[in-house]
Parts: C-alpha cells; structure tokens; sequence
C-alpha cells in the first residue's frame, strides 16, 4: 500500500518574470565599463633626457588618479619600459603624475646595495624623486604611447 502522507511534496517552480532581463543589463553594464577588468593598462615606454642628454640609469614612476603605479628601469640609451601588473604591460590610461629617481646606487656599474640609506647620492635634482613636487604630468591615451619624453633640467643657480 502506498502512503503519499510521508512523502515530501514536490515545490512548485517559482517563476521571477524580470530576472532574465535584469542578468542581461548586468552583463551588459560590465562590458561596457569594464567592472571585471579594473583600470585599462596600455603598453608605454619612452626616454628619459637630463640637460639634452639621455640619463644613464635610475627609475621612473608613473601614479595614475587611481590604481596601482607603473614603474620602469631606465636603460644606458635613458630609455624605458612600463611595468604594472606583468613586465612590460604598460600605465593606467589617463592622466598620470611622474617621478624620477637617479641615485648613485642605481648605477649598474656600482654593484647593487639593499635599503634606501644604501641609494647614496641623488644626482638629479630632488624636485623630480618626489610625485608630488616634480611637475611632470603624462596623459596616456588608450591605444598607449611609445614616445614618452621625460626632459629634467638643472635648476638655475641663483
């Protein structure tokens, strides 16, 4: 004999008319302002010249408004290439203050030293080591940029 009392009865499919359409503007907003992707990063190099000439070595830095910095190792010819997330991969679009930073410790040929108190000497002057007093600011558009110019000069001496 069968006995249908004990036996749990089958819930009935709750229908949400809007859920579909809600998904598909969900999805669609994401592609369209990139929510999954975070900042876009675009390949950027360039040179570095200190009084008309290319620096020799040292460090730039590039701060987006928001996100992480880009940062680079300036080549011997004082060029360099944008690293964010993976080498190479570029800068944040948009625009980005930057600093630049050539102490004596960074020169390949003086053997490297751990620490900031092991940097030595600046040899630029200090207004360009600091974002936020090295007046220089680079816009990148999105299809990136690979002539990047960065022209420190000598203060006047007064």
């Amino acid at each position: 004999m069968k006995r249908d009392c004990c036996l749990p009865k089958p819930r009935r499919a709750v229908r949400v008319a809007g859920l579909p359409l809600l998904a598909s503007r969900l999805l669609g907003a994401c592609a369209t302002t990139g929510c999954s992707r975070g900042p876009e990063i675009v390949p950027v190099s360039g040179k570095v010249l200190y009084n008309g000439e290319p620096l020799k070595f040292g460090g730039v830095m590039f701060q987006p408004q928001a996100g992480q910095p880009a940062r680079g190792v300036i080549q011997p010819d004082g060029t360099f290439v944008l690293t964010t997330d993976k080498t190479g991969d570029g800068a944040t679009v948009g625009p980005n203050r930057v600093r630049v930073t050539c102490y004596e410790a960074q020169d390949p040929s003086a053997g490297a030293s751990e620490g900031e108190a092991a940097l030595g000497k600046l040899l630029i002057p200090k207004k360009y080591s600091d974002i936020d007093t090295s007046g220089i600011e680079i816009d990148i558009p999105r299809g990136g940029k690979d002539d990047v110019v960065i022209n420190l000069q000598d203060e006047p001496s007064e």
